[in-house]
C-alpha cells in the first residue's frame, strides 16, 4: 500500500505558481521530483482544475513520479475497441486547449486500474518526453519448468512481477485493487522473444477452466488442459484475462479532440491498447514505443494494440516509431459500420453497433454524409446526408436523414457508414515486431504512404480489410502506396493463412464479383519480403492493383505453414499489373494465381500463371 500523501514545501510552491491570476497567457508548470511526495495524482489534478480551458504546460523533470488512484478524477469513459466504464482518470483533459505534459526521460509508474491520459474535446495537445508503466502487469507471465504429457498439466514458475493468489483451485493474478482470473493466451519464445513457431497448436480454450496448485514458491502447476500440445519447456506462457474485460486500462484515450502530438513517449506496459484516438482530427505520433523496459523480466508490453485510430479524419502521422511485444496490432485505422435495426418513417432509422467495443461512438455529426451498404455482398445502396442523431443509449441512435429509405427491404440487411471520415496516413520509418497479431490494418479512404519500415508480426504485415458483419470496421482504401519497406518471417502463428499483404474486405463468396471493387489503387513497390511460408499477397476486391520491383526470398525459417497456397493470390479484381519482381530466391515451382479479375499484366513474371484461388476465407 502507499504511504500517506504528503505535499512538500517545494510542490506547494509548485501549485502556488500554477494559480497566480492573469490567464491570458500559457502558464508553465514545474513540478518538482521530491522524494517526500508519494502520490503525485492530486498535484496534477488540482493544477489541472486550476485550469479549466487549459493554456497550461506541465513540466516534469527526470526522474520517478508515482500516481495512485484514491485521490483522481472518475468519468465514465466509451472507448472503441476496448471496455466501456467508469474509469479512474490521472492526468484529466477535458475541454481544453493549449495544454502540454512535456518530460524529461520523466517515469511515470500507475498504481491500479487506472487510465494515465484521458484528452477529450480537446485542441492543440502534447505528450512527450514521459515513460507510462504500472506498478503490476494486466497479464500473467510463467516460464514453464514441467510439462506432463501422460497428466496432462505443466508448471509455471511465474514471473516476480506477477501477484497471485489461488483459491479452490482457481489462479487469480493481482494488483493494486483489482484481480483476474485466466483467460485468453499465447505461448512466446524467450530466444526470439515472439510467439512460437505455430503457436495456435498451444493454446487453451478458456471456456475449460484451468485447475491450480501451488507446488513450490511461485512454482504453479495447471491442469485441464484444453489445446492440441502441451507448451515447451523453457517457453514463456502469458494470459490476459478473460474477454469481454480485459481491454479496461488504455495508457492513451484520446476522443473527440484534434491537432494532437504524441512524442517521445515510451509505454512500458498497458492493460489494453497503448494509444486509442476516436473521432480524432490530425494526431501526430513520433518517436513512440510500446518496448521491454531494461532490466525488465517481462515479455509483454500493451496487451493489445499499440496504436488504433477509429472515425478519424485529417492527417495521422506516425515516425520513428517502435512496436514490440504488444498482445495485439501495431497501427490499426479504420471506421465503423452501424448496423440499421429498423425503419422508423421514410427518412428516420434506427441503428446500432454491429460489436459490443464500439457502443457508445461518436460516429456521425449533423451535415455528415452517410452511405448505406448491403452487408452481405458490401456494395453500397445510396449515399444520404445526417439531418439530425438521437442517441437514445450506448448502443441505440435514430438518425434522421434525406435518404429515401423506403427503397430499402429488410433494414437489417444494411449497414451505414460515416463517410465524411477518414484520415489519411502516413507511417515512416517505424519497427515492428514480437507482438501477436498483425503489423499495420489500413481500411481508410484517404490517402496513404508506408515507407522505409520493417514488420516482423506473428500474423499479416499489412491488412487492408473491411467488414460488416463481425468487427464492423470501415473504410474502402482510395490510395495507398507500400514502398520501401522489409517484411521478414510473418505469418509464424498457425490458425490460418496469413499474408504478408493482405488485402481481404470480408465479402461472401458467393457475393464476389469483378463488376464492383471494395477497394481502390493500392501499389506495393520496391518492398524486400523475406518470409518463410508460401504465400505473400492475397488480394480480393482490388479496382486498381500494381505490384512492382519488389524481392521475394525464400528465408527457410520454418517449414511452410500453408504451402499449398500461390505466392501471388488475386481474386475478382479489375487491372492487376505486376512487373520487375524478383522471385529468383523464391521457392521452386511457385505460382501466381488469377481468379475472375478483368485486366491482368503480369510483365515479366517467370512464375506460372495458375487459377487456383486461396480456399480459406480470411475472418480476421
Amino acid at each position: 500500500m502507499r504511504n500517506n500523501f504528503c505535499f512538500s514545501a517545494a510542490a506547494w510552491i509548485v501549485l502556488l505558481a500554477a494559480v497566480v491570476c492573469g490567464c491570458t497567457r500559457d502558464r508553465i508548470v514545474e513540478i518538482s521530483a521530491d522524494p517526500s511526495v508519494s502520490d503525485y495524482t492530486p498535484i496534477v489534478r488540482e493544477i489541472l482544475e486550476k485550469h479549466p480551458e487549459g493554456r497550461v504546460t506541465l513540466r516534469f523533470p527526470p526522474g520517478t513520479f508515482d500516481f495512485y488512484p484514491e485521490e483522481a478524477c472518475g468519468r465514465y469513459l466509451a472507448v472503441s475497441n476496448n471496455d466501456n466504464g467508469m474509469k479512474t482518470v490521472i492526468f484529466n483533459l477535458d475541454g481544453m486547449k493549449n495544454v502540454s505534459v512535456e518530460g524529461c526521460g520523466s517515469d511515470f509508474i500507475f498504481h491500479g486500474a487506472v487510465i494515465p491520459f484521458a484528452v477529450t474535446d480537446c485542441r492543440n495537445v502534447k505528450i512527450s518526453g514521459v515513460s507510462i508503466d504500472y506498478d503490476a502487469p494486466f497479464t500473467l507471465e510463467g516460464t514453464v519448468v514441467a510439462v506432463d504429457n501422460k497428466a496432462r498439466t505443466f508448471t509455471l514458475r511465474i514471473d516476480p512481477a506477477n501477484r497471485y493468489r489461488i483459491l479452490d483451485d482457481r489462479f487469480y493474478f493481482l494488483g493494486y485493487g483489482w484481480e483476474a482470473r485466466l483467460g485468453e493466451n499465447i505461448v512466446f519464445n524467450p530466444e526470439t522473444r515472439s510467439p512460437y513457431y505455430n503457436t495456435a497448436a498451444y493454446q487453451h480454450w478458456p471456456i475449460h477452466q484451468f485447475t491450480a496448485s501451488e507446488t513450490g514458491e511461485g512454482l504453479v502447476t495447471f491442469g485441464n488442459v484444453y489445446a492440441k500440445e502441451l507448451p515447451p519447456l523453457g517457453s514463456v506462457w502469458v494470459d490476459k484475462g478473460v474477454h469481454p474485460g480485459d481491454r479496461y486500462c488504455s495508457a492513451i484515450v484520446l476522443a473527440d479532440s484534434r491537432d494532437i502530438l504524441v512524442e517521445n513517449v515510451h509505454v512500458y506496459h498497458s492493460g489494453a491498447m497503448a494509444m486509442i484516438a476516436q473521432y480524432c482530427e490530425n494526431v501526430t505520433v513520433r518517436g513512440y514505443s510500446t518496448v521491454q523496459r531494461e532490466g525488465s523480466s517481462r515479455m509483454v508490453t500493451a496487451s493489445a494494440d499499440a496504436t488504433h485510430f477509429v472515425d478519424c479524419t485529417g492527417e495521422i502521422l506516425i515516425e520513428d516509431c517502435r512496436f514490440e511485444s504488444m498482445l495485439d496490432d501495431a497501427v490499426n485505422i479504420h471506421g465503423t459500420y452501424m448496423q440499421m435495426e429498423k425503419v422508423i418513417s421514410d427518412r428516420e432509422f434506427a441503428a446500432s453497433f454491429g460489436h459490443r467495443q464500439q457502443r457508445g461512438n461518436h460516429f456521425a455529426d449533423r451535415g455528415d454524409a452517410i452511405r448505406v451498404i448491403d452487408r452481405t455482398t458490401m456494395r453500397p445502396v445510396g449515399i444520404g446526408k445526417v439531418l439530425s442523431i438521437d442517441r437514445v443509449n450506448e448502443n441505440w441512435y435514430i438518425f434522421r436523414t434525406d435518404f429515401p429509405l423506403e427503397t430499402l427491404s429488410d433494414p437489417e440487411k444494411y449497414a451505414v457508414e460515416n463517410i465524411s471520415r477518414g484520415a489519411s496516413a502516413v507511417i515512416r520509418d517505424c519497427s515492428v515486431r514480437y507482438n501477436r497479431a498483425r503489423s499495420l490494418l489500413l481500411s481508410t479512404p484517404g490517402k496513404v504512404l508506408v515507407e522505409d519500415c520493417s514488420f516482423a508480426s506473428m500474423m499479416a504485415g499489412i491488412v487492408i480489410c473491411g467488414d460488416a458483419n463481425f468487427w464492423y470496421e470501415s473504410g474502402g482504401t482510395s490510395d495507398i502506396v507500400i514502398r520501401g519497406n522489409r517484411f521478414t518471417d510473418l505469418g509464424i502463428g498457425g490458425n490460418s493463412p496469413q499474408a504478408v499483404l493482405q488485402i481481404d474486405p470480408m465479402i461472401s463468396g458467393e457475393a464476389r464479383k469483378n463488376d464492383f471493387f471494395y477497394h481502390r489503387n493500392i501499389t506495393f513497390e520496391n518492398n524486400v519480403v523475406e518470409t518463410f511460408d508460401a504465400q505473400v499477397i492475397y488480394a480480393l476486391s482490388v479496382e486498381n492493383l500494381d505490384i512492382r520491383d519488389n524481392i521475394f526470398i525464400d528465408s527457410g525459417t520454418w517449414p511452410p505453414l500453408f504451402g499449398d497456397l500461390s505466392v501471388v493470390d488475386v481474386q475478382n479484381c479489375g487491372t492487376v499489373t505486376m512487373s520487375g519482381n524478383d522471385f529468383s530466391r523464391w521457392k521452386k515451382d511457385a505460382t501466381v494465381s488469377i481468379h475472375d479479375c478483368v485486366n491482368v499484366d503480369v510483365g515479366d513474371c517467370a512464375l506460372e500463371i495458375v487459377d487456383s484461388p486461396n480456399p480459406y476465407f480470411y475472418g480476421n
